[in-house]
C-alpha cells in the first residue's frame, strides 16, 4: 500500500509539473502573439523618427516595447524630445499625450504609422474638433455645402500637416481649453473673450491656405 501511494504521489507530481510547464509555454506563446516583431518595432521607430524630422521636430529617441494591448489592440510608441524642441513647438508642449519629454503615439499596428496617426496623437482632440466645427460653420456662412459624413480637417501628408500645425499653434493662443481628462471626456474649448474676430480670421486663413477640404470619414 505504501509503495502504491509513493508511485501515485510521483505520478501526481509529474502530472502537475507537466501542467505547469504547459501553462508557462502557453503564456509565452500568447505573449508573443500579442507582441510586434523586433523588425517591425525597428521599422516603426524609424518611420516615426523620419516623420517628426520632416516636421522640424527631430526626436532624441523613439522606442516601443512592442506589446499589443489586449483590449482594443494597438501598441504605443514613445518619442523623446529635447527641451529645446519642445519649447520651440507649442503643439508639442501643449499636447495631452506629452509626459515630461516623451510623446506617446498610439497606433493600431506598426504598418499604420503615418502623418495622420501622428496628427491624431499630437493634437488636443478637443481643440481639433472645435476647429472642425468652426470650419463647418464657416462653410455654411459662405454658402458652401458641408457634408456631415466628411471631415473638413484632414492633414495626412507632410505639407498639409506642417501648415496645419502652424495654424493650430495660432489657435492655441486664441482659445481656453478646459481639461476634462478626469472624467474621460473630450476637452471643452471656447474662444477667449475679445479674440472672436481673430479666431474667425484664422479659419478664413486656413481656407485660403487650402487646409479646409472635405474628405470622407
Amino acid at each position: 500500500m505504501k509503495q502504491f501511494l509513493k508511485v501515485l504521489t510521483r505520478i501526481i507530481l509529474i502530472v502537475c509539473g507537466a501542467l505547469c510547464l504547459l501553462a508557462a509555454l502557453a503564456f509565452l506563446l500568447v505573449a508573443n502573439l500579442f507582441k510586434a516583431s523586433p523588425g517591425d518595432i525597428r521599422e516603426g521607430n524609424e518611420s516615426l523618427r523620419q516623420i517628426f524630422i520632416s516636421l522640424d521636430m527631430p526626436p532624441e529617441k523613439v522606442e516601443s516595447n512592442g506589446k499589443y494591448q489586449f483590449e482594443g489592440g494597438g501598441l504605443d510608441f514613445y518619442v523623446t524630445f529635447s527641451d529645446e524642441v519642445i519649447n520651440s513647438n507649442p503643439v508639442l508642449k501643449e499636447s495631452p499625450n506629452l509626459t515630461k519629454n516623451r510623446l506617446k503615439v498610439y497606433v493600431l499596428n506598426t504598418g499604420d504609422i503615418s502623418y495622420h496617426s501622428v496628427e491624431d496623437n499630437l493634437f488636443n482632440h478637443g481643440l481639433f474638433q472645435f476647429l472642425e466645427e468652426e470650419s463647418r460653420k464657416y462653410f455654411q456662412e459662405i454658402g458652401k455645402k458641408s457634408n456631415p459624413s466628411y471631415f473638413i480637417l484632414s492633414w495626412q501628408d507632410q505639407e498639409s500637416l506642417k501648415k496645419g500645425i502652424a495654424f493650430y499653434e495660432k489657435a492655441l493662443n486664441l482659445v481656453d481649453i478646459q481639461d476634462n481628462s478626469a472624467t474621460k471626456r473630450i476637452d471643452t474649448v471656447t474662444v477667449k473673450p475679445g479674440k472672436e474676430a481673430e479666431f474667425k480670421q484664422l479659419i478664413q486663413d486656413m481656407d485660403a491656405a487650402g487646409l479646409l477640404k472635405q474628405k470622407y470619414k
